[in-house]
């Protein structure tokens, strides 16, 4: 299993990293799913603490037409478990996001899993390579 960014989604994470310096912030990835590769086209940002809100996921995913495939959290401490570990997030992407300096940024995909209780399992991020032509 791993993601794919588009490159509007990647764009739409550096803007909002930029925004509001991401520190708290999060928000959807929306996109679909083909075989084992969650293919991310589009980031839409969100309130801080909308990871807490079901009713508000619906209704979001309603308003995208299903396209909800994951969220993404900036600077959200690894030994500290997201919001979004619920039923209704199960089999989503969740990408963790750590700014660094000089505009770099650290990316985390996960899978959000269920055995027991919610935990995250860590999946690759696809980059594909350019082809020499």
């Amino acid at each position: 299993m791993d993601l794919f960014l588009s490159e509007d989604a990647i764009l739409l994470l550096r803007a909002h990293a930029l925004e509001g310096q991401g520190k708290g912030q999060g928000g959807l990835l929306l996109g679909h799913k083909r075989g084992q590769r969650f293919i991310v086209e589009q980031a839409y940002p969100s309130k801080e603490r909308f990871f807490s809100s079901e009713r508000t996921y619906w209704t979001l995913d309603r308003l995208f037409r299903g396209k909800i495939i994951g969220f993404y959290s900036f600077a959200s401490s690894p030994k500290k478990a997201p919001r979004v570990l619920r039923p209704f997030a199960y089999g989503k992407v969740f990408l963790r996001i750590t700014l660094r300096p000089k505009n770099r940024w650290t990316l985390k995909p996960h899978v959000i899993e269920y055995k027991d209780s919610f935990f995250l399992l860590p999946i690759a991020l696809y980059s594909p390579t350019k082809e020499k032509r």
